[in-house]
């Protein structure tokens, strides 16, 4: 493939920072943007309408891989090894139109069925309308993300998200409730997503067809993910349907908050799904060595700054539902911020872990742990929630992730034969364990100058640990000369 080409891209340390670098800064923007409009949100919606709004969100997202047949995750790694522009063009085209001929025929059938679902039946077009903006956008999205083509996908999604944001704060704001977030979601993740087409098919040729062989050499490797997806949405999603029938939509209205504000934790996991993954394929099959080698530290590190900010949530809890959060019937749910911030803390590391078995095609492995994990959260649902309501809901997701992340763990070691874990990742753990349980138990008798100056030294100490004591000299000597390199290449483009 020519360098010059749209779909072209090589895996070294230019590409690995600008890709991460991009994707962490647009995840960053976007859920900052879903917290700053959060106290315009839950000053005009009641808990039941945010409640209704996440059980639409959920359902939507639990469709998505089976309207998809997962082609727009699970054959990545076939896109990222192949050069030949021809070649990506007839594969795309082949996912693009299978993934519509899905959509429309789902279409027709909830057309005809979709009156028999009672008391919900209300909500299915406006999931509808969800899932086939997500799907529209996801597909384009997906093909450059694979090519590390982060800016053209940082510059759209920002964008997008700045219109979907304005939009939704003024239908909110005119009382269209739920439905408001629904329209400006759809309207601007379509209008958006044609600009990414736009690009794409300027480069390569759009025909419409399907090439069996390359149908048939995608599923056997996306199907067998499908129930990895499955069950991933079971632990994290899943509770919202057991909290709606146990405790009623405004309890769901209050815990989708809480996970709205914790969820600034995966905008790791989203950055890292733009450029790991096809790194990890590329490196996996041209220098395994030195993958094994750059994986150990990258975990480490990921695992300290996870949970840190486990610590600073759990800290901050009280002080952040009082900032971004208006009407006084939420603030009761502070109690689970810093559990949700370890789930999803866990499913960041899951993220880190899958690719390494996903690259050596273990996909058998990866959809074991996620059942372990999806039948785990199902068992301690039906035991927590009824009883402890919020409490228990994010109870079971904190230990099905963590049961997920360590099964994968082991799978690496035992059928990949790769050895990720650094010595180092023990003090670790220990560390921000007891850091955790003394910061929360510190929570109750800290006032809000107490909170600060806790934070103010907490960070200072975690930074200055990790800089002289956690790395070695060559570690922080590639970080310096890799900022170094990133900030020259910033001032050259500006």
């Amino acid at each position: 493939m020519k360098k010059d080409h749209l779909l072209s891209f090589e895996v070294n340390r230019e590409t690995i920072g600008k890709s991460a670098v991009s994707s962490i800064v647009f995840q960053l923007l976007t859920k900052l943007k879903g917290i700053v409009t959060m106290p315009i949100l839950t000053a005009c919606l009641a808990p039941a309408e945010l409640g209704i709004y996440n059980l639409i969100l959920v359902t939507s997202s639990v469709l998505m891989p089976l309207v998809t047949l997962n082609l727009t995750d699970g054959v990545g790694i076939l896109f990222a090894q192949e050069k030949d522009p021809a070649t990506i063009a007839r594969m795309f085209n082949t996912v693009l139109n299978t993934v519509a001929l899905i959509a429309a025929s789902l279409a027709l059938a909830a057309f005809a069925f979709g009156g028999h679902l009672g008391e919900y039946s209300p909500y299915l077009p406006w999931v509808g309308l969800l899932l086939l903006a997500n799907i529209t956008h996801k597909l384009p999205v997906f093909l450059l993300a694979t090519y590390q083509k982060s800016g053209i996908v940082l510059k759209n999604m920002f964008q997008k998200d700045l219109a979907i944001t304005l939009c939704t704060v003024l239908l909110v704001w005119l009382g269209y409730s739920y439905r408001g977030m629904v329209l400006a979601a759809f309207v601007f993740q379509t209008l958006f997503a044609l600009a990414l087409y736009r690009r794409i098919f300027a480069g390569m040729e759009y025909r419409f067809g399907i090439d069996a062989r390359l149908l048939r050499e995608f599923l056997k490797l996306s199907i067998p993910l499908l129930p990895v997806f499955f069950f991933t949405w079971i632990v994290q999603s899943s509770d919202s349907y057991f909290l709606a029938y146990y405790g009623g939509k405004e309890v769901l209205g209050k815990y989708s908050v809480i996970y709205g504000i914790a969820s600034v934790v995966l905008c790791i996991t989203f950055a890292l799904n733009f450029f790991w993954f096809p790194v990890s394929a590329r490196l996996w099959r041209d220098n395994r060595e030195q993958y094994t080698e750059v994986f150990r530290v990258v975990f480490t590190a990921m695992a300290a700054l996870l949970l840190a900010s486990v610590c600073l949530f759990e800290l901050n809890s009280e002080a952040i539902m009082r900032l971004f959060v208006r009407r006084e019937a939420y603030q009761d749910a502070h109690v689970i911020m810093g559990v949700i911030a370890f789930a999803f803390s866990m499913q960041v590391l899951m993220t880190l872990l899958t690719a390494p078995l996903y690259s050596n095609r273990n996909t058998r492995a990866i959809l074991a742990a996620h059942c372990v994990g999806g039948g785990v959260n199902t068992l301690l649902n039906l035991a927590l929630i009824p009883a402890f309501g919020i409490v228990g809901a994010a109870a079971s997701t904190a230990v099905a992730y963590l049961a997920i992340a360590v099964g994968l763990g082991i799978m690496n070691y035992r059928l990949a034969g790769f050895r990720f874990v650094d010595p180092r990742l023990k003090y670790v753990c220990a560390f921000f364990i007891l850091a955790w349980c003394g910061l929360g138990l510190a929570r109750g008798s800290l006032e809000t100058p107490g909170i600060a100056a806790a934070d103010l030294i907490f960070v200072t100490l975690v930074a200055a640990a990790a800089f002289r004591l956690g790395l070695r000299r060559d570690e922080r000597a590639y970080l310096v000369s890799m900022a170094a390199h990133l900030a020259k290449k910033q001032t050259q483009g500006a």
